[in-house]
C-alpha cells in the first residue's frame, strides 16, 4: 500500500465545493458545513453569483492559510508512514490477503472543502484541511477500507462496478461494513480518532430492522463468518430488508 497526501490546488477544491452545492438533488447534510465552516460566506452573493463569488472568497482563504496547508501535508504524509506496516498487517488479517502489494497509487488530496469525498477508480478521496494528522489517518482509514473492500469483493463477485457508488445497495453495505471493520481490529480502531464518535454515518447507529440495531447484527455476522461469507449474508440481509433500510437513510 502507497498513500501520498498532495495539494490538489485551488481549482480543485472548488470544482470538489462546487458539485454538492450545485447539485440540488442533495441534501442539506453535505450542503450546510461550507457555511458552517466558513461564515464570511454570504449565502445572497453566493447564491447570485456562485462559483466567480466563491472563487474570490475561497481564494483568500488559501492564500492566507497556504503556510499551514503545506505544513499539515507534511504532517500527514509522516503519520502515514508512522502507521503504514500497522495499517497493511491489519487489512491483511481483515480480508485474508496481503495488502502490502495493493493500491500503490492512493492519493489524499488536502482541500478546503469540509465535505470529503472519494473515488473507487482511482483511489483518490479528499481531505478537510483543517483535520489533525490523526484526524487525516482516520479519514484515510475510512476510504481504505472502501478500497480493500471493493478490491475483494469485485474479484469475487464479478459485478458491475457502477453499483458501488451512491445510491446503490452495495454502496450502503459499504458504507455499514466500515463500523465492524474497525470495531474488531484495535489496531485501525486505536489510531482512528473518529471512531469512538461514529466512523460511519450517523443514520447508521440509529438504524433498526425488526427492533435491534442493524449494525449490531452487521457485527455479529462479521464476528461468526469469514470475509466472504460476511459479504454474502451481509449484502442478502441488506437486500432483504432494503426497504426499511432506505427509509431511515435521513
Amino acid at each position: 500500500m502507497e498513500l501520498i497526501f498532495k495539494n490538489p490546488g485551488l481549482e480543485y477544491m472548488i470544482d470538489g465545493i462546487m458539485m454538492f452545492q450545485s447539485n440540488e438533488s442533495i441534501g442539506d447534510y453535505f450542503r450546510e458545513p461550507l457555511f458552517a465552516v466558513y461564515p464570511q460566506i454570504d449565502r445572497a452573493q453566493f447564491d447570485a453569483l456562485r462559483r466567480d463569488y466563491l472563487y474570490d472568497v475561497m481564494h483568500k482563504i488559501y492564500d492566507r492559510e497556504a503556510t499551514v496547508i503545506e505544513y499539515k501535508l507534511v504532517k500527514y504524509n509522516q503519520q502515514w508512514q508512522n502507521y503504514k506496516s500497522q495499517i497493511e498487517d491489519a487489512f491483511s488479517d481483515v480480508f485474508g490477503i496481503n495488502c502490502c502489494n495493493i493500491l500503490n497509487g492512493m492519493v489524499g488530496n488536502i482541500t478546503l472543502n469540509p465535505i470529503e469525498p472519494r473515488w473507487l477508480a482511482t483511489t483518490t478521496f479528499d481531505v478537510f484541511w483543517q483535520n489533525s494528522e490523526r484526524g487525516a489517518l482516520g479519514t484515510a482509514l475510512h476510504e481504505i477500507t472502501h478500497f480493500v473492500w471493493f478490491h475483494v469483493w469485485a474479484q469475487h463477485f464479478e459485478d458491475n462496478v457502477a453499483e458501488y457508488e451512491t445510491p446503490h445497495l452495495k454502496w450502503v453495505f459499504s458504507e455499514m461494513v466500515v463500523d465492524p471493520i474497525m470495531r474488531r481490529d484495535s489496531r485501525l480502531h486505536g489510531i482512528n480518532p473518529y471512531f469512538a464518535g461514529g466512523c460511519v454515518y450517523d443514520y447508521f447507529y440509529l438504524m433498526k430492522i425488526e427492533d435491534k440495531p442493524i449494525l449490531e447484527t452487521l457485527y455479529e455476522m462479521y464476528e461468526s463468518l469469514n470475509i466472504i461469507e460476511f459479504m454474502e449474508r451481509g449484502y442478502e440481509y441488506c437486500a432483504k430488508h432494503e426497504a426499511a433500510i432506505r427509509a431511515q437513510m435521513k
